[in-house]
């Protein structure tokens, strides 16, 4: 195994059972980051107190063309955030939370404190936490068994019970395919901007890099040798037509394409977004649901609009996903947990 997957060896064996509260937070932030964020930029810093802990974004790592208001960072950072939250718990650590607590300080989206040190985890917080490091974004064809109503249900209730934050399934054959052509369109859209695909191309590395970051070719399935020219193919090729037949194919044999949305359009539903997100793709991992994302029409300004009014919501849509069974894949990279932490 390469040095940049060493972070999914985690294991709760080594769970420091009397160590300080300090030592505590930095082995919870082992499955934190293990979380899934856009481009796999993995764009939060953790500050870790005596008795606290302080979730940043890490804006060094924004993507300011795809996502030029950090609205996926933020989403990014709170799927971490939950992940926090899971394993706190499954450890019998109560988490206290408070969500952007200095007004003057956008980047400090968190801080979290515990409650009790008595807590009992539930057996949804016991799945969670046995899903995070099994838990993978599967971007790869998908088999054409469905998902039943009780396992839809199941992640439903996954993606908590907000009432600020929805899980819509696209149900309509006539929406879906509306959907999908918005997201053909998205594809064409953003390969023709040159400054998307420099900055994508900055993210997508050949299969045999040592980088901690960004996504492998084979993540989207590529070889050794297309990865190894994938940057230079993203960068400076239009592609636009081959995504949009590939996204095509996807989702026509995906059995469920959903959307997460929020009710308000600030940094706290952003987070609480990723909040949801993270729930949902564990317990999908746990019924053997993989998931990936076909976001393209909330990353064109020109085609937000029409998405809301496609599928008739008054709520903001966060997050397009793809669910259904997929074969395992591999694990993408992760920066060391020495990497993103700061001793407060």
């Amino acid at each position: 195994m390469r040095n940049n997957l060493n972070a999914w060896t985690v294991s709760e064996n080594h769970f420091p059972s009397f160590g300080s509260i300090k030592e505590k937070f930095k082995f919870f932030v082992r499955y934190a980051i293990l979380a899934p964020s856009g481009h796999n930029t993995q764009p939060w810093i953790f500050e870790v107190h005596e008795e606290s802990l302080n979730l940043y974004a890490d804006r060094t790592r924004a993507l300011p063309v795809i996502d030029p208001d950090d609205r996926e960072l933020i989403i990014s950072c709170g799927a971490a955030l939950t992940n926090l939250l899971v394993t706190m718990k499954y450890f019998g650590f109560e988490p206290e939370v408070t969500y952007f607590p200095e007004e003057t300080d956008n980047d400090l989206l968190a801080t979290v404190k515990v409650k009790t040190r008595d807590y009992q985890p539930s057996d949804d917080d016991k799945i969670f936490f046995k899903a995070i490091p099994n838990r993978r974004t599967n971007r790869l064809p998908y088999a054409e068994e469905i998902i039943d109503e009780i396992t839809f249900s199941k992640l439903n209730n996954a993606a908590g019970s907000d009432p600020e934050i929805r899980f819509l399934k696209i149900d309509s054959k006539e929406t879906r395919e509306e959907m999908t052509k918005l997201i053909e369109q998205g594809d064409r859209m953003q390969s023709q901007n040159k400054s998307f695909c420099r900055e994508l191309a900055q993210w997508v590395h050949p299969n045999r890099t040592s980088s901690k970051d960004g996504i492998p070719g084979y993540a989207f399935g590529m070889g050794d040798l297309i990865s190894f020219g994938s940057p230079f193919f993203i960068g400076n090729l239009n592609w636009g037509d081959i995504q949009a037949g590939r996204d095509r194919n996807l989702i026509k044999g995906s059995p469920l394409l959903a959307v997460l949305e929020s009710k308000n359009n600030k940094p706290l539903d952003w987070l609480k977004t990723g909040m949801s997100l993270s729930g949902l793709l564990l317990r999908a991992s746990w019924e053997g649901i993989s998931a990936s994302y076909l976001n393209q029409p909330l990353e064109v300004p020109e085609l937000f609009d029409k998405l809301r009014e496609l599928i008739k919501t008054n709520y903001y849509p966060q997050m397009i996903i793809r669910l259904g069974y997929g074969k395992q894949v591999k694990a993408t990279p992760r920066r060391d947990v020495e990497d993103v932490i700061k001793l407060g």
